[in-house]
């Protein structure tokens, strides 16, 4: 059996554990935790050929001298963008990257659906193969928990990883599964598109050495079929439909095909909390009257203005803008990209830095695309574009997708002195080499809230032989999946969850106790320093359990199956009592009493990182119970002592 040593550097801890869990079910194996430090676990998985021996690096950019995210960039990626996890192999002096994976539980849409493209496309530039886990058909709810509908995402969004692969030659493609939630009505019609089990073959596929090329082609079939289905289920002709997706795929200019088969009328959204320009409404009114069309979808934000109507254009800018002289290609088809890209205060819009990969990920490397931003930018956001804007792009993730994906920039802003017109620039090529960096063997991290929850995670998690069950798990870059119920053999789930409310807060963990007969609930807030746990947060995790089972779940499995069903009966009366615990590192004993009785907790757990780590444990007597079950955990577990404090 041959060794091989593989790392998993992620976004946190959940989403290293998801890619080491989706490599044990590739080879139909299961993997275990081996000797090793809390906040750097090792584990193993045996396969018929292979040991593999794979750490686990959680929180991009922390540790030393191994930054993947900056690696990938470097290599050609031109986005700082990181994937939720990356996998690589160690090879002698080397380590090599073979994967980026993209989880996504959340409701892919609105304007969810689209912010991770940037990720994908810096992938492709790096020359890093690409998979975008999502789940499909997740339920809606109100502001009372009920169920409201389905939600979707755009079908643009699935074909834009597709056209992507296809354009650059590329594995860039969503790998769909059903949500927990989703019915089984729209479980069947989504059925012939779900391709989890195709992501396994190809994650063997690509440890193996193997062709990929089948898996490949049935995954890119599958992503065709999924936006046909979801463009073909939407109730209001917005979007191509059916085969016209697989015929703009095969096209050799998708800007003019759009320009002669996709006959709808452009509608460019408004938002009224957002300050404008009187220039801008101008534009929008003159846009619209030019016989564009909708790329893709009739709302979404991009629209091409056929070349016939570049010269028109030109001319009526120069006149509006203060003689502005607008040199973009009267030769070729001009997408627009509308980008408001900023909040009312003038912060940044996260979302927004998904649009211009998009837009690109859609058209392809040789159509002409131009930004148009129109929201209130701070003034130091106009001086550094006008001034430098090479370094505007390297401090802000939204001018540096706008300058790595279009050709060309347009900005018309309420809170900016001038009108600006530039070429960006961009370079749409590829990096054609492996990445390859040198094997640091033990890297150094300074600990912070990443290893406090992960080492929460890998104390706890693993240990339903006694009684205690992961109910949630949610650290720094997390995707609020949902929170677990164990009971009679089944698992319930509540999902799309509320961050906070006026009284309540979400925990980070969550960890259910079953102790002769009672059933305890085990909160927990996570932090970096004790001083940053807010006042009274014991009472506000409690009140969130409370009103948690307050509604019911929206979906449930039976322990032993891995398929989940949409919930519609009713747990009935649940009897529980609570255990609140705030965690960070630790200082001195002083801090834990202080940020026990400040905090209004039960338990303080504050750990001393090391090779061997310490848990400085201290409770009132009704946390008291906890210590029970960590002092059993670590007779199994050599990564960590316990030091007991006395209340």
């Amino acid at each position: 059996m041959i060794t091989r040593n593989l790392r998993i550097h992620g976004d946190n801890i959940v989403e290293c554990e998801r890619t080491l869990k989706m490599i044990a079910e590739a080879y139909n194996s299961t993997f275990e935790l081996l000797n090793s430090p809390v906040y750097f676990p090792k584990y193993a998985i045996k396969t018929k050929d292979y040991l593999f021996v794979i750490e686990l690096l959680s929180g991009h950019g922390r540790w030393s001298n191994i930054d993947l995210g900056d690696i990938v960039y470097k290599a050609g990626g031109r986005l700082r963008e990181s994937a939720d996890s990356y996998l690589t192999e160690v090879s002698g002096a080397h380590e090599t990257v073979l994967l980026g994976i993209e989880y996504c539980s959340a409701l892919p849409a609105g304007n969810n659906a689209w912010q991770r493209n940037g990720r994908a496309l810096a992938s492709v530039f790096a020359n890093v193969p690409y998979l975008y886990y999502a789940e499909i058909g997740g339920i809606e709810l109100d502001e009372n928990r009920n169920p409201k509908a389905p939600r979707y995402p755009n079908p643009a969004v699935p074909f834009s990883y597709v056209s992507l692969s296809h354009d650059m030659n590329s594995v860039c493609l969503p790998v769909y599964r059903a949500h927990p939630s989703m019915t089984l009505q729209n479980h069947a019609a989504y059925n012939s598109a779900l391709g989890y089990n195709d992501g396994l073959v190809f994650i063997r596929q690509i440890l193996n050495g193997e062709d990929t090329s089948l898996t490949v082609n049935s995954l890119k079939d599958k992503a065709v079929k999924m936006v046909e289905i979801l463009s073909n289920c939407r109730k209001k002709k917005d979007t191509l439909k059916g085969k016209k997706w697989d015929e703009l795929l095969k096209s050799s200019n998708r800007t003019s095909w759009l320009v002669q088969n996709y006959k709808e009328e452009w509608q460019k959204k408004s938002s009224d909390k957002v300050l404008v320009s009187g220039t801008f409404e101008l534009l929008k009114s003159k846009i619209k009257k030019m016989a564009v069309v909708p790329i893709t979808a009739k709302d979404l934000p991009f629209c091409v203005v056929p070349k016939q109507n570049l010269p028109s254009l030109k001319s009526w800018i120069k006149e509006t803008y203060n003689g502005l002289d607008v040199s973009f290609d009267l030769n070729k088809d001009l997408a627009l990209v509308w980008i408001t890209g900023f909040k009312p205060k003038g912060d940044d819009s996260r979302p927004d830095r998904g649009l211009s990969p998009l837009c690109r990920m859609i058209l392809g490397k040789d159509a002409n695309i131009m930004a148009i931003i129109s929201g209130p930018g701070t003034k130091y956001t106009w001086e550094k574009l006008l001034n430098s804007p090479k370094e505007l792009c390297d401090s802000n993730g939204l001018f540096e997708a706008i300058f790595s994906c279009c050709n060309y920039l347009f900005v018309d802003s309420a809170t900016c002195d001038s009108y600006v017109f530039m070429p960006t620039g961009a370079k749409l090529n590829k990096n054609t080499k492996p990445i390859t960096f040198p094997y640091i063997q033990k890297p150094v991290v300074r600990y912070f809230e990443h290893d406090t929850d992960c080492a929460i995670h890998q104390i706890l998690s693993s240990h339903k032989d006694l009684g205690v069950f992961e109910c949630f798990c949610n650290p720094p870059g997390g995707d609020w999946s949902g929170i677990s119920f164990f009971k009679n053999g089944k698992e319930y789930k509540w999902t799309s969850l509320p961050r906070v409310s006026e009284h309540s807060k979400r925990p980070d963990h969550i960890f259910q106790i079953e102790r002769k007969g009672r059933l305890i609930f085990v909160p927990i807030e996570s932090k970096g320093y004790g001083k940053d746990l807010e006042k009274n947060i014991g009472n506000r995790l409690k009140d969130y359990i409370n009103d948690l089972f307050n509604s019911e779940p929206t979906a449930y499995k039976s322990n032993d199956k891995t398929d989940w069903k949409f919930f519609e009966g009713s747990i009935g009366e649940v009897k529980y009592s609570m255990i609140s615990v705030g965690a960070f590192l630790y200082k001195d004993e002083r801090e834990l009493t202080n940020q026990l009785l400040r905090g209004n907790l039960d338990a303080i757990f504050a750990f001393e990182f090391g090779d061997i780590t310490t848990l400085h444990f201290y409770a009132s007597a009704s946390g008291e119970i906890l210590l029970d079950y960590l002092k059993e955990i670590a007779l199994e577990q050599a990564s960590f002592i316990i030091k007991v404090h006395r209340f």
